[in-house]
């Protein structure tokens, strides 16, 4: 019960990783909040865990300010304050892969990056508040890969806007850090590698096997083994870990 009496907020936690980061802070002893735009799946997380611990919903659309900052103060009402914040909520199965528009490229970093910094912003007074607040942000390996295939003629310059948006989300964590440290508010994230959700239904099993072949250690990642370090993040055993980027993909990126 690493988390005891802890009270979170869980951006995206209706499904995949979210989902998974909820049920554990549950099992530790958190008391949680989901934020999400999904309310089927959100509400179905809530019926299914609510054997485990004290968990509801709250409507949160994470890209709009008026819905961060209600969502937050309703959080702050329903829990008496605020302990953790979990920026988990990104695009990534939603994403065109093949669309090059600026408009695109405007949107997965509205969600994957500036949704972020509206969350800690409106969250901060409280993190502060409780005298040892914690932010976690999902990151990704994508803000590793920097890999272009060479062609003879030039498309044009690639919005690479998934990998972009999870690279800003490293600096905005180191950001965060330097500006609420003084107030013993501590700021990491985790760069998790390929992870078995739905999010990757549309990859072939043979795209995934040779992903999960770079791996030094082998085999396919699940959202439970994401888990561990980031119930450690939330711990009052961190309160000298912060601006830190963890990656958890088996060893197949390992930034220095």
């Amino acid at each position: 019960m690493r988390l005891q009496g802890k009270r979170a907020l869980i951006t995206g936690g209706g499904r995949g990783i979210g989902r998974a980061y909820v049920e554990r802070f549950l099992r530790e002893g958190a008391r949680v909040v989901i934020g999400d735009i999904d309310r089927e799946n959100a509400q179905a997380t809530v019926e299914e865990f609510a054997s485990l611990g004290e968990v509801s919903f709250r409507y949160l659309d994470v890209t709009d300010p008026h819905s961060v900052s209600d969502g937050v103060a309703g959080t702050v009402r329903t829990l008496g304050g605020l302990d953790v914040l979990v920026n988990n909520a990104a695009l990534l199965a939603e994403w065109d892969r093949h669309d090059e528009s600026y408009e695109n490229l405007q949107r997965v970093f509205e969600v994957n990056l500036h949704s972020l910094w509206l969350m800690t912003r409106a969250a901060a007074p409280h993190l502060i508040a409780s005298g040892a607040g914690r932010v976690i942000n999902q990151a990704s390996t994508a803000a590793y890969s920097y890999g272009y295939r060479a062609r003879d003629d030039f498309p044009g310059l690639s919005s690479f806007s998934y990998a972009q948006s999870k690279r800003g989300v490293v600096g905005l964590t180191k950001f965060c850090a330097g500006q609420l440290g003084n107030w013993n508010v501590t700021v990491n994230a985790i760069a998790p590698g390929v992870v078995r959700t739905a999010a990757l239904d549309g990859l072939p099993d043979e795209q995934l096997a040779q992903i999960e072949a770079m791996q030094a250690v082998k085999g396919a990642i699940q959202p439970e083994d994401l888990t561990g370090i980031v119930v450690y993040f939330a711990s009052d055993e961190a309160r000298f870990t912060t601006g830190q980027v963890v990656v958890v993909d088996g060893g197949r990126v390992m930034p220095a």
